[in-house]
């Protein structure tokens, strides 16, 4: 996955603008903090704001647009507007709109007015009228959340900001400003996991259909064994990225958890979730499946003609329904 080519430009813009010792510097750091399994308190130099959109926004933007391509998939709803809560420098926005262009109202809200500038900035190239019209609010996720409805809320990596305390009354906001759809995205680790987690049963209760990416309501089999649900979101690295984080790979893989309500009921497409990658075998593939309230494994054989060629466009995050009735290689229960 690239970044939009006018997001690509913007950022290359606010990274000529710095000093490039500097720059560097603010990179080690921000990497350093992230390897460690925490976002900074807080970014308060231009060099490390600008440090976070070389590195920390194309990989935020592939897990968000995943996230929002997998909840499309499952709900064809049109969408018209969006508010982006803890919106950091828009990168919610710029998935969004590359998703439903439909979209053309944009709302984003964020505590951080150098974010917001920055945010402003970057969109004033976008194709998309919406993205360079968007309306800004400037406050905290406790206090600042704008009264109305939004046919799409989204709140990406900001969970984690909140205290345990505040998430539920945050989540019961933002549910209620839902129109159509509800998306949070967090980083794929167990406290990650742990928030979507706490966000699906709140919102199950009351009374939200689950979009994505669960197959259905049951009790979700990944707590239980106590794995962690979570996704992969690559991204083409720039020349940029590449030179302020020394890496040799073109590319750069995110992890992620995510779930999506919908106020409508759902027909799904699919019974089942690919819940870790493909394993390629000679003759066959086996799938880790999320079905029915339990992780299966099945085996995907060259006989099953159809379900064969559907897998070479599929892959770990993707919707799963066999096409072949199930026999000898049919699913087997993990314990």
């Amino acid at each position: 996955m690239q970044l939009p080519t006018p997001l690509r430009r913007s950022i290359e813009e606010e990274l000529s603008a710095c000093d490039g010792g500097k720059l560097r510097a603010a990179s080690a750091r921000l990497s350093e903090c992230y390897r460690g399994g925490a976002a900074p308190a807080a970014l308060p130099s231009p060099e490390q704001r600008a440090a976070y959109l070389a590195v920390r926004l194309p990989a935020n933007f592939a897990a968000v647009a995943e996230a929002l391509r997998w909840t499309h998939q499952a709900c064809s709803d049109e969408i018209g507007s969006v508010l982006d809560l803890g919106s950091g420098p828009g990168t919610a926005l710029w998935a969004a709109v590359q998703e439903f262009p439909s979209i053309q109202s944009i709302t984003g809200c964020e505590r951080d007015p150098h974010f917001i500038d920055a945010a402003r900035r970057l969109a004033a190239h976008a194709d998309q009228p919406a993205l360079r019209a968007a309306a800004w609010i400037q406050g905290d996720l406790t206090t600042a959340i704008p009264e109305g409805s939004w046919d799409l809320v989204v709140c990406s990596y900001a969970l984690n900001e909140l205290r345990e305390a505040q998430r539920a009354e945050f989540t019961r906001k933002a549910w209620a400003r839902t129109a159509k759809l509800l998306v949070f995205i967090e980083p794929g680790t167990k406290q990650g996991f742990a928030n979507i987690l706490a966000v699906r049963t709140r919102l199950l209760a009351e009374g939200a259909t689950l979009a994505a990416p669960c197959p259905n309501a049951l009790a979700c089999p990944m707590a239980r064994n106590e794995d962690w649900c979570h996704f992969p979101a690559r991204v083409e690295r720039t020349a940029d990225h590449r030179r302020l984080k020394d890496a040799t790979l073109g590319h750069e893989d995110e992890k992620f958890s995510y779930i999506a309500f919908s106020r409508s009921e759902i027909q799904q497409n699919a019974d089942a979730r690919i819940v870790r990658h493909p394993r390629v075998f000679s003759g066959y593939t086996q799938l880790t499946l999320c079905l029915e309230g339990e992780i299966a494994n099945t085996a995907v054989t060259r006989s099953k003609k159809e379900d064969w060629r559907r897998l070479k466009r599929l892959g770990w995050g993707d919707e799963w329904r066999a096409a072949t009735p199930a026999g000898s290689d049919s699913p087997h229960r993990e314990p």
